[in-house]
Order: structure tokens, then sequence, then C-alpha cells
């Protein structure tokens, strides 16, 4: 029995612990408006959107599957309309490479747009599991990591994904 309970204590540990590191790495990273003179880290773009679905691509501009996804995901949002937040994270390390694709591929009017050097935010994509691009994430309306590793926006799954976390109410 004291097994069990040393057991259940340990894990119960962990997982604060891991509760605590998330809320660390998403308060801690910021990431640079396309504005070019505000920043921003995942807490505070989770808490300006609450009440919303935030669909999250991060993206380069140097990653073909990226940019080919990049047409579907404008479509995702003109089905959606402003009840899913799109919010494109750029991890290249040359932000004119960055300004120069969004522009190249008409996405400045589609979503909401940073960007940060993959070099200074090695931890923040360890800790997502963030190994290679695209990578997508799902935030619900209460601000709660849903999705971790969401499907891609071309797939029908994301878009009924997306739907159902749409009409759901969120809890008080």
């Amino acid at each position: 029995m004291r097994t069990l309970i040393l057991f259940t204590a340990l894990l119960l540990s962990q997982a604060l612990w891991a509760q605590d590191k998330s809320q660390a790495v998403i308060a801690d990273n910021p990431f640079t408006h396309w504005d070019g003179s505000t920043q921003h880290t995942l807490a505070e773009i989770f808490n300006v959107h609450e009440g919303k679905v935030i669909y999250i691509d991060f993206w380069a501009s140097w990653c073909a599957p990226c940019r080919k996804e990049m047409p579907a995901s404008m479509e995702l949002h003109k089905a959606l309309g402003e009840e899913v937040v799109f919010v494109y994270i750029s991890i290249d390390n040359s932000e004119k490479a960055w300004r120069e694709t969004v522009a190249k591929l008409e996405l400045e009017h589609t979503g909401e747009h940073y960007q940060r050097k993959q070099s200074d935010m090695r931890d923040f994509l360890r800790f997502f599991g963030i190994y290679s691009l695209p990578k997508y994430m799902i935030v619900d309306k209460s601000g709660q990591i849903h999705e971790s590793d969401a499907l891609p926006p071309s797939t029908k799954e994301t878009e009924r994904l997306l739907r159902r976390l749409m009409a759901k109410k969120v809890k008080s």
C-alpha cells in the first residue's frame, strides 16, 4: 500500500512539474508580431483570443511542405470565418525571408503572423516536439491546448475538429 501511495505521489508531482513547465514555456517565449514593434507569447495570444478556437501553424519560408499547405489554410480560414483564429509562427532565422514569403503567398491579411529565430527557441521547439515542419496545434476556447500534433489544414478532419470545437460551450 505504501508503495502505491509513493508511486501515486511521484506521478502527481511529475504531472504538476510538467504543467508548470508547460506554463513557463508558453509564457516565457515571445514572438515578434508582423507589425515589427510588438512581441507576444503564446500565453498572451491565448488570453487575447479566449473564447475562440486557435489554429497554430509553425512554419518557415524554406519549408516546401509548409508553403504547399498555405492555400488550404487560407481556404479553411475563409470557410470558418472569425470563430477560429489562425496564428502563423515562422521559425525563420531571417526576418526578411519571412516577410518576403508572407507577401509572396499573399498571407498578410490571413490570420496573425509572428516570427522568432529558430536558434532562439530551441527549448520551446523541443518542449512541444517540433522536430520538423510544418507543425500544427489547436487551442480550444478556454485557452487549453486541445491538439498538440494537429493535422494539416488540407484535411477534412481538421475542418471537422475545428467546427466541433467552435460549437462547444466554454465551461465557466
